[in-house]
């Protein structure tokens, strides 16, 4: 009888503890799994960071004009001034079709020419803008020509263009620093 009451407490004592352990195991996947839908959605594609990275300001006949949000960027040791990555992908076909044949010899068969960057630096202090370097790629991705600015000139940014979109930008970007 001694040994029946003995079995009867520790089973009594141990069962409380088991219902935790059981509750607490539930817990863990459902948790767990929670994280791990956080942290798959943060994770992007190569393709897609390259397509946030880019965010449309203009668009016009002869194509759409974006920037490189990451590249915007202070100039060291002058002040108002600002550097930014900027994109025309060409979409009128006259166009394409003369940028095509100014390439040919650089284009593979299935290629064409796709789009063109420019590093620009606003002075947002004057309303100036200068184009340092222009490279136009295929829309494969092949860099056709790369020109960069042998001086700096900076010109008028002319109203109701890409290039005042984008000194909108600069501007704003230079406040906020």
């Amino acid at each position: 009888m001694g040994k029946k009451i003995i079995v009867f407490l520790v089973l009594f004592s141990i069962v409380p503890f088991l219902s935790v352990y059981a509750a607490a195991k539930a817990e863990e996947p459902a948790r767990g799994s929670w994280e791990m839908k956080i942290s798959r959605e943060k994770k992007l594609t190569p393709e897609e960071e390259e397509r946030e990275r880019w965010v449309g300001v203009f668009a016009n006949d002869i194509g759409i004009y974006m920037f490189d949000c990451k590249s915007l960027a202070m100039v060291e040791n002058e002040k108002n001034s600002v550097n930014v990555l900027v994109r025309t992908i060409f979409t009128n076909s006259k166009v394409v079709t003369q940028l095509n044949e100014q390439y040919k010899a650089k284009l593979n068969a299935d290629d064409k020419v796709g789009f063109s960057e420019m590093l620009m630096t606003f002075k947002v202090d004057k309303r100036k803008y200068v184009v340092k370097e222009t490279k136009v790629c295929s829309a494969q991705g092949v860099l056709l020509e790369e020109i960069k600015a042998k001086e700096a000139v900076f010109k008028e940014v002319p109203v109701k263009t890409f290039a005042d979109s984008m000194y909108e930008v600069a501007k704003a970007f230079s406040r906020n620093q």
